[in-house]
């Protein structure tokens, strides 16, 4: 399973476990092959984002490369951006 690119960095994702079953996050970041970390601009704030096991996360087929590019280099990004992009995407 080529989880790299399915799981990167500005990838939409839906949580399949935990308290944040059904909603959907956008990767924030990575921490190892295993993890990585999850916002979604409301419960998960970006500054406190959600470590969480890929294996626990159902990609979706978005990518949000604005934030993505924003991330990888080091930008600010805000809650409001987040939730933003989720809702125009239709993942509510």
């Amino acid at each position: 399973m080529g989880n790299n690119g399915e799981f990167q960095i500005g990838r939409v994702v839906r949580a399949k476990a935990g308290r944040d079953k059904g909603k959907f996050f956008v990767i924030v970041g990575r921490i190892d092959h295993e993890y990585v970390l999850i916002a979604n601009g409301r419960t998960r704030r970006i500054d406190k984002p959600k470590k969480k096991k890929i294996k626990h996360l159902e990609p979706k087929p978005d990518v949000i490369y604005n934030l993505r590019d924003k991330i990888i280099n080091g930008i600010q990004i805000f809650d409001a951006e987040i939730r933003k992009n989720l809702e125009t995407l239709g993942y509510e």
